[in-house]
């Protein structure tokens, strides 16, 4: 009879294979996002997959366990990561949950409308974590647990597919060598090779099971990520389609203005030649404002034939004096299905066919994908005076949703009220709310890296605690109080007036900018703008430059402001670099899982720790196991203390783990490996004659006397293999004989 000792699995080398492999296909997303605050977490989320598969099966779990274990702890680390509200700072409760589906509702709309290179919030964040994550438990479970890598580079190739399809250029050539080393690296070291032709039947099968439904989740990856992007997406064609909302102050309408305002060097956007004077350039405007999701579109109706001559803007009765000219505006890097124009539009034309103009929003949109085309805009600048303005009366001809403030905290309505409490008309409270923001003793600056918030109070975030943001809060905020002090307002989303080329314009990426649009009975929709840019890029109407007496509290302390002089009237204040400094900074919006960072580390480090240690803790247990039968002189003793001296010599990188043949034979190579000498050997042999006596000898035969007991052999032999053979730190670490193993034929007992 003999012993056949099963070969050590390459299990930890296959897990290993598929961390990286997974990690080295998703830096195809260096190409689309804007920084690398990703990384981190997204390697957290796929390192954390595969420890705990690889912990799975090394203490043999019933492997329908494993994905579900590896899915469970995926949740709680995003749960410790990005939220607040985690039981025990990372167990996902129904607060937790409803944290994570806020955040991935708006990463969807980032991923759905972002312009690359997107900005990594927090929700794109907790995106990427997630998607990462899932890829990484499939690659595990058909690469690893399945033992087929190939059927996993589908997988794989969804993950550089995505990115790919969404980049304006080629992405960075390094990515694809990244995937396709990571790739080969998964193809080297996972698999499992068996001998035999029902084993190669065996994985067959599971290879064509597996790759079918492999193809399926890449089928369905590509459906689902079809809709990502904004080129093509066409406005107007349902009420909620392009417009609906996203938590913030109003991130998705924002979306694609945000990724322009981040790049890192500016795009030529547009040359215009033929305006008269510096004037903002009106992509579309929003309407709806909710204060859980922001500001959104809503619906476009069916409006006119953008060719023919255009009526007036809804509510317009008479245009202000002002100049009129025709402009051409040449669109050298801009393609949407918005067509951006200039003040009131008379007539558009050279754009191309199936182009619609709704007087209602101002914008002109079409529904078909088209190329980008040099039009040609008719074009009225209204200049209404002041006083014009101030006697503007009688029913306001809009759609009464620019009044609507439903859900707006009474808050909100109390600061409107104390920043208009002596304006006497419209103008004046659009006046007063303007300069709310511009006076630079009210604590607002403009700041670019402020993201928008994900609170679900941002408005309050901003108005009372941030203070700080880019033109989409300034504009936000600013449309909510106008709405809250009674006057019909819209938000409008487009470019400033851009620099100056000798006799054309050029608008870039940098010009990227919202503004606010109040409406005046007869004179229609007039611009304001609060954001208090430092560049000089506003582009304020005349109507604007004159002082007028609006009061500016301050929103917390109810105090009112001296008005300002005339110059600082004549345009939006800007803060001034020293005094700034000298300020006391406003304190931070406390981000969602800002303290759970801390926790899902300390988590991180203690599992890894934990993970790191169980090999040498199971060896232990089952080594102190096995010595305290031995010295109690258990049934089967004898065979118990030669699977130790077995174990021992496989920490040790000795071959008996891949040896088949009698004990003897095994003791003899055991012995010539690790240089035995000749006392030590006598005791193996003592050993090895005890194993035999009690597998083969019949039941109450004697042992021979002159064999020593395995009480005293095994550690007689366990003292030598420390002195001519001792364990190394990985050796100790990571013993060898804990790994899985690979059932084999066996005679005799194991």
């Amino acid at each position: 009879m003999s012993t056949r000792v099963r070969p050590a699995d390459t299990t930890a080398v296959a897990t290993l294979a598929a961390v990286v492999a997974t990690l080295a296909a998703s830096t195809a997303f260096a190409g689309i996002l804007g920084d690398g605050r990703w990384i981190v977490p997204a390697a957290l989320a796929v390192a954390v997959v595969g420890g705990v598969g690889l912990l799975g099966r090394t203490l043999r779990w019933w492997p329908p366990l494993i994905v579900p274990a590896q899915a469970a702890v995926l949740t709680m680390l995003l749960s410790a990561l990005f939220t607040d509200r985690a039981l025990l700072g990372f167990l996902p409760g129904p607060a937790a949950f409803a944290e994570l589906s806020g955040l991935l509702g708006q990463a969807l709309t980032v991923a759905q409308e972002g312009v690359p290179p997107v900005p990594v919030e927090l929700p794109l964040q907790v995106l990427l974590c997630l998607g990462l994550g899932v890829i990484a438990l499939l690659v595990d479970a058909i690469a690893v647990s399945g033992g087929v890598p190939a059927v996993a580079g589908l997988v794989l190739l969804c993950v550089v597919a995505i990115p790919a399809s969404l980049a304006p250029n080629m992405l960075p050539w390094w990515t694809f060598v990244a995937g396709a080393v990571g790739f080969a690296l998964l193809l080297a070291c996972s698999g499992r090779h068996r001998h035999g032709s029902a084993g190669r039947d065996r994985l067959d099968r599971r290879g064509v099971a597996l790759a079918a439904a492999s193809g399926v989740v890449a089928l369905l990856t590509g459906v689902v990520f079809t809709g990502v992007g904004t080129e093509g997406r066409l406005p107007g064609g349902a009420a909620t389609g392009y417009g609906s909302g996203t938590g913030g102050i109003g991130l998705r309408p924002f979306t694609s203005l945000r990724g322009q305002l981040d790049r890192d060097s500016p795009v030529d956007l547009f040359r215009i030649s033929g305006l008269p004077e510096p004037t903002y350039l009106r992509a579309m405007t929003l309407r709806h404002f909710d204060p859980a999701r922001g500001w959104e579109l809503g619906a476009l109706n069916t409006g006119v034939d953008a060719h023919r001559p255009l009526p007036l803007p809804t509510g317009t009765d008479t245009l202000a004096p002002g100049p009129t000219a025709t402009v051409r505006i040449d669109p050298v890097g801009y393609r949407d299905p918005w067509l951006p124009i200039f003040g009131v539009p008379r007539s558009v034309d050279g754009m191309g066919d199936q182009w619609r103009y709704d007087p209602g929003s101002g914008v002109v949109f079409t529904q078909t994908r088209q190329e980008s085309r040099p039009y040609v805009e008719t074009v009225t600048l209204p200049s209404p005076t002041p006083q014009q303005l101030r006697q503007a009366g009688g029913p306001a001809e809009v759609d009464p949703a620019y009044l609507n403030t439903e859900g707006v905290s009474p808050r909100i309505a109390e600061l409107a009220q104390r920043i208009t409490a002596d304006a006497p008309t419209d103008f004046d409270k659009a006046v007063a709310v303007q300069r709310f923001f511009t006076d630079r003793s009210n604590g607002f600056r403009y700041d670019l890296s402020t993201g928008p918030s994900t609170s679900g109070n941002a408005l309050e975030d901003f108005l009372f605690r941030g203070k700080r943001g880019f033109c989409e809060q300034f504009a936000s905020s600013m449309g909510v109080l106008l709405r809250e002090a009674g006057v019909p307002t819209r938000v409008a989303v487009g470019f400033t007036p851009g620099s100056r080329d000798g006799d054309e314009r050029v608008i870039s990426t940098n010009d990227a900018h919202a503004w606010v649009e109040a409406y005046f009975p007869q004179y229609g929709w007039v611009t304001f703008d609060p954001t208090p840019l430092r560049d000089g890029r506003t582009a304020l109407p005349e109507y604007l430059n004159p002082p007028a007496p609006a009061p500016s509290p301050a929103p917390d302390t109810g105090q009112t402001q001296q008005p300002p002089t005339d110059s600082a009237a004549s345009q939006p204040e800007t803060p001034d670099p020293g005094a700034s400094q000298q300020e006391d900074p406003a304190p931070e919006p406390q981000q969602p899982g800002s303290g759970g960072v801390w926790v899902a580390t300390g988590l991180i480090l203690l599992a890894a720790l934990l993970l790191g240690a169980a090999p040498a803790a199971l060896r232990e247990v089952r080594r102190r196991r096995r010595l305290n039968a031995v010295h109690a002189g258990a049934p089967g003793a004898a065979g118990v203390a030669w699977r130790e001296l077995l174990d021992e010599s496989t920490d040790r990188g000795g071959p008996p783990a891949d040896t088949s043949g009698t004990v003897r034979s095994t003791a003899t190579a055991l012995l010539n490996t690790h240089e035995l000498d000749e006392t030590t050997a006598q005791a193996v042999h003592s050993l090895v004659t005890a194993v035999e006596q009690e597998w083969y000898a019949p039941t109450g035969h004697p042992a021979p006397t002159a064999t020593a007991p395995p009480a005293e052999a095994l550690p007689q032999v366990l003292k030598a293999l420390s002195e001519h053979a001792p364990l190394t730190w990985p050796q100790r670490l990571l013993p060898r004989s804990v790994l899985p193993r690979k059932p084999k034929p066996q005679h005799g007992t194991t």
